[in-house]
């Protein structure tokens, strides 16, 4: 598995494209309405949106994660890290903030790779 992360327009799709010369057809965009991952991809982008849905939905983002880590293994997800910042006022954005940070924890334990990207620039974390 590899993890890449970073903020909002940090170019993650495209930083994976690149480096492991992947085309569009094989990503799996993950939307705001979507609670159920396509697996059948060798990507899985925006990660922090199915969280998002799975909070809106009242479903465990975390125990979702932790009961099919053995299908990301092969993967590269990429998610917007919005750990840095101000604390959000409303409770299900303080919620999303929370829930992303404990899935990347348990996701980047579980990878062989996790490059954050910043302003395009992409660091090796592991």
């Amino acid at each position: 598995m590899i993890l890449v992360i970073g903020g909002a327009y940090q170019g993650k799709i495209d930083y994976v494209k690149d480096e492991f010369n992947l085309q569009e057809e094989e990503i799996y965009f993950c939307s705001y309405e979507d609670i159920n991952i396509n697996f059948n991809k060798n990507v899985i982008a925006n990660l922090d949106k199915f969280i998002l849905a799975m909070i809106k939905n009242n479903k465990e983002p975390i125990i979702y994660i932790k009961d099919n880590i053995e299908k990301f293994k092969d993967k590269i997800i990429t998610c917007e890290d919005i750990s840095c910042g101000i604390v959000p006022l409303e409770y299900e954005m303080r919620l999303l903030r929370d829930s992303i940070g404990h899935c990347l924890s348990i996701l980047s334990k579980n990878s062989d790779k996790v490059v954050r990207l910043f302003c395009g620039i992409p660091m090796d974390l592991k």
